[in-house]
């Protein structure tokens, strides 16, 4: 039998942080295996949120409380925070919505397209934007007084989910770099949606300088490109045949262009495994980046844009590698 958890109040600040981080864990990870059922409105985010923060108000965190939105901010006042990165310099600060009629109107607005029907068998470039833009939406709002990050996660993360595609937000949380790189692009965002809602002029003042300071660097779309790939994708590239085309028979083409491949490079190389094995694994990577893309036919198409992307990739990672994000006092996990 485990012992009844210390009380958070009677712990620094950094053991109530640690403390918080291993409950939330804990239910984060069961949202993996058994998410909410719901329909991706209000309802459905507060019960992400309610099931990720609930062991909280029962370990001493008097002033969380799971499933519920924040109360309105009074009017004159902004919801800002001040934003600490780990590889740049000095305080960031973003502005979010006062939570008052308005805003929630503004989330059931941007939830309608939180639809998985809708979002399913967009390309990729086209469904990133999209999520990005529900994510953006339901960041400004940040309808919940904390832990708006994880629940955005989780929930963006089964919705893409339900629309055919795996999203990778933990591949952000790896580094320094990674993570900071993603509160910028999140942070522009918002900061653009908040500007014409501000109230104080202290406020808009230590958002523009942020704004300023932000600029340049990549915007949520273009990130979540690094992040965001159909199931069928996925499945390709980890799962044998077989099951594959059990789970995505719309791989079919795919694998009918392997099969052509192998019977090409076998006549064209008789007696040279080791050729027809590259052969064969070029085809394949070909045909992965245009399954990443969300194509599904057409393989033998796309080769120049695809060494066209090869060729700017060393530069864009080295762009992000020099992109280097700002510290500060908050930072939602």
């Amino acid at each position: 039998m485990q012992n009844k958890p210390t009380a958070a109040n009677a712990l620094t600040a950094e053991q109530r942080q640690q403390l918080e981080a291993d409950y939330t864990f804990k239910r984060v990870v069961e949202l993996e295996l058994d998410p909410v059922r719901g329909n991706f409105d209000a309802a459905h985010l507060k019960e992400v949120n309610r099931r990720i923060f609930q062991d909280l108000p029962g370990a001493g965190f008097d002033d969380v409380t799971p499933g519920e939105f924040r109360k309105p901010v009074a009017d004159g006042l902004d919801w800002m925070k001040q934003r600490g990165l780990s590889t740049v310099d000095g305080p960031f600060y973003v502005a979010y919505s006062r939570m008052d009629g308005a805003a929630t109107a503004r989330l059931d607005k941007a939830l309608e397209a939180a639809n998985p029907d809708e979002l399913r068998g967009l390309k990729t470039p086209e469904f990133t934007a999209r999520l990005a833009k529900i994510y953006t939406e339901l960041d400004y709002v940040h309808p919940f007084s904390d832990g708006n990050s994880r629940t955005l996660r989780t929930f963006t993360k089964q919705l893409a989910k339900d629309a055919g595609y795996e999203v990778d937000w933990e591949r952000f949380g790896r580094s320094d770099v990674g993570r900071d790189l993603l509160y910028i692009a999140r942070d522009r965002s918002v900061n653009e949606l908040a500007k014409p809602h501000v109230q104080h002029e202290n406020t808009m003042r230590k958002i523009l300088h942020t704004q300023d300071r932000l600029e340049g660097n990549r915007a949520l779309p273009d990130l979540l490109r690094d992040a965001a790939r159909p199931s069928r994708a996925v499945a390709f590239e980890q799962m044998s045949e077989r099951e594959a085309l059990k789970e995505h028979p719309e791989l079919q083409e795919a694998y009918k262009t392997m099969h052509t491949a192998a019977a090409y490079f076998a006549s064209k190389m008789p007696g040279k495994p080791e050729a027809q094995e590259a052969g064969i694994q070029s085809v394949m990577s070909h045909v992965q980046t245009r399954l990443n893309a969300g194509e599904t036919a057409d393989f033998s198409r796309g080769r120049e844009q695809e060494k066209q992307q090869k060729q700017e990739q060393p530069e864009r990672q080295t762009l992000q590698q020099q992109q280097r994000p700002e510290p500060g006092p908050e930072r939602e996990r």
